[in-house]
């Protein structure tokens, strides 16, 4: 008996994960598909597999077999198998008082019912919202309080709504936002959402006009040569989604779409071809707090998948469960294997990203790339070499490095400078050890003014020696000369009238002026490395303390009394520990010198540090000590360094 007992609780299960399953497939499913959800390796047998299938599905009444089609769909999407020709859709609009579901913020409501292919009635009615519509929607939609305080309320004009509806298949674009309402309010009101199958053009126009890249309404209205009329009105905005259906439709039926359900399920298709679906439950991604951390994505055995950090873990969680355009083919693969998530609260962004470094060097998930997880960061670096330094961009902190100038936000920002510097300073940039002669022809770098090729022995090494020095001393003055050639470079093609060139040149300089605002607070990190960074943590409760040394993280700890730093410090710029892998700090590092960049939140304080090597003033515990004070009794208010 027991063994029937799990034997009916298992058949459940697999019914349940097929329902699941086919909600978001209202084309349905062939029994080798559903045989490949449920079992990993579920054989070749032509007849059994049929077989199988049915004696599982057909007691369940939530279940039917379309004949003609092959295919196993839920009852409920049965009526869908009907032509696009003869169907009935509803295109519905709506304007409301803000961009968050809520049921008082519904203050227009418009639809168009379309039968076989033409516009049969239609809905407008002006609903009174809870609150009054800011002066930006008033502005947008030309809808203001006064039109609106006495019309009925969305309770009074539901039933009217339902009713044009009735059977017919809801439309509009970008369907999630006018679904969230209707669905929200429909709950309040009659206890179940409106619908859980619509079509959405905004998916479709990603699927049937790759031709643009933007497909807002207004877009596509001016692709498929649409009028505009009332837009910004519910009505006015329903009719010319109603337009851009049919033109969808006609691009969906060249395609060999001819049924509902077809359609349903190319809008529900994800980039790679394959239908969109993730396992994983939405009522578990509500329930993870909106907090910095890490999460872990877990398969159906309980097996580690994917490790990510984020800001705000519940919406970077809830962003997988969304068909987006950006995701790629690895993450489309990884989102149809999620069954579970697991999170681990932190105390901070940068705690976040070093937790997943960590845990992703550790545990090796098979979805995380190799150094994907790091933030981008680039330096400019002038280098050591005798006679004639060469400047080079890098990804991290080198040892062999006169200057390190950084960090950069990505590659292509270091070309960007490099290339102003190359024109003024003419520094080498090739590898390699250096041997001067007048036989070597130079690079294509040398030939275009960009360098002044001393490999072919035209410049010498004190000349040479010189240029760099005036780079270090532009630096030290904050860019004072590269500005000073750069606006004398823009008026000198303002005067030969090459306007193109002095805005290309404009445009150098104002991204240049960006970069000395980053380099005045990040300048004498890069000069030697060495650092503590104090953060608030718990609101208060206790301090998160980073040293850096090299530009390596050597230690971090948790500091509950002001008392603690300096004897913490101490010993580990001492006597750093070894026991992890230089890799492991030097990532640590790159993790930290970007949050260092990009950071825009007060509350934390950075110290600089002298070399381990040197003799350290007693002032400086003071100094941590009084830091950790006040992070300690007002977190808030310590202002950044």
């Amino acid at each position: 008996m027991k063994a029937v007992f799990e034997h009916e609780e298992r058949s459940f299960s697999m019914r349940d994960k097929v329902y699941a399953y086919l909600q978001q497939r209202p084309a349905g499913a062939t029994a080798d598909e559903l045989l490949h959800l449920m079992f990993t390796s579920p054989g070749s047998d032509a007849e059994l597999q049929p077989y199988l299938i049915r004696l599982l599905l057909e007691p369940d009444p939530r279940f039917v077999f379309d004949p003609h089609l092959g295919r196993w769909k839920l009852r409920e999407y049965a009526l869908l198998g009907q032509p696009l020709d003869d169907a009935s859709f509803v295109v519905v609009d709506l304007e409301t008082t803000g961009l968050t579901p809520d049921v008082g913020g519904i203050m227009e409501i418009g639809a168009a019912r379309v039968e076989r292919g033409r516009v049969v009635s239609c809905f407008e009615r002006l609903v009174r919202p809870s609150k009054r519509p800011p002066p930006f929607i008033v502005h947008l939609t030309g809808i203001d309080w006064a039109m609106l305080r006495d019309q009925p309320s969305i309770a009074e004009v539901w039933p009217e709504f339902r009713e044009f509806v009735r059977d017919a298949v809801l439309v509009a674009h970008n369907a999630s936002f006018d679904l969230g309402y209707l669905n929200l309010a429909s709950r309040q009101l009659t206890g179940a959402p409106l619908t859980d199958t619509h079509v959405c053009t905004l998916k479709l126009a990603r699927r049937l006009v790759p031709e643009v890249r933007k497909r807002g309404l207004d877009t596509l209205a001016e692709f498929f040569g649409i009028r505009p009329e009332r837009r910004h009105r519910a009505l006015g905005d329903a009719l010319i989604t109603v337009e851009i259906l049919f033109h969808l439709m006609q691009r969906a039926k060249s395609t060999g779409i001819q049924r509902v359900d077809q359609l349903l399920a190319l809008q529900n298709e994800a980039r790679d071809g394959r239908p969109f679906f993730c396992p994983l439950p939405r009522a578990a991604v509500e329930e993870l707090p909106d907090s910095p951390g890490i999460y872990r994505f877990y398969d159906e055995a309980d097996r580690l998948l994917y490790i990510g950090r984020a800001k705000d873990v519940r919406r970077r969680v809830f962003s997988y469960l969304v068909n987006a355009e950006h995701h790629s083919n690895k993450t489309l693969d990884l989102i149809r294997h999620v069954h579970r998530v697991r999170v681990e609260r932190c105390s901070s962004e940068l705690e976040a990203a070093l937790l997943e470094a960590e845990e992703i060097r550790r545990a090796k998930p098979p979805y995380n790339q190799r150094f994907k997880h790091l933030p981008q960061v680039a330096y400019l670096k002038i280098g050591c070499e005798p006679g004639f330094p060469r400047v080079s961009i890098a990804s991290r902190p080198g040892r062999q490095v006169h200057r390190l100038i950084g960090p950069l936000r990505s590659r292509q920002e270091a070309e960007r400078l490099l290339k102003i510097w190359l024109r003024m300073y003419g520094l080498r940039t090739c590898r390699g050890r250096l041997v001067p002669s007048p036989e070597i022809t130079p690079c294509f770098q040398g030939q275009t003014g960009l360098c002044t090729m001393p490999c072919a022995a035209r410049i010498e090494s004190e000349a040479y020696q010189e240029r760099v020095a005036a780079l270090l001393a532009d630096l030290a003055r904050n860019g004072e000369a590269t500005r000073t050639h750069l606006l004398a470079e823009r008026d000198r093609f303002v005067e030969l009238e090459r306007f193109e060139a002095a805005q290309r040149v404009q445009q150098e300089l104002v991204f240049f002026e960006r970069l000395c605002a980053r380099f005045r607070f990040l300048g004498w990190l890069n000069s030697d490395q060495n650092f503590l960074l104090l953060l608030p943590e718990g609101h208060g409760a206790a301090i998160r303390a980073y040293l850096l040394l090299a530009g390596e993280l050597v230690a971090r700890a948790v500091i509950l009394q002001p008392f603690e730093i300096e004897p913490w410090v101490l010993q580990h710029a001492q006597d750093p520990p070894r026991q992890r892998p230089r890799a492991d700090r030097v990532e640590a590092g790159v993790i930290i010198a970007a949050w260092l960049r990009d950071r825009r939140a007060r509350g934390g304080v950075v110290f600089r540090l002298p070399h381990p090597n040197t003799h350290w003033p007693a002032t400086l515990g003071e100094e941590w000590r009084a830091a950790c004070e006040q992070l300690l009794a007002a977190p808030q208010l310590v202002p950044s360094s």
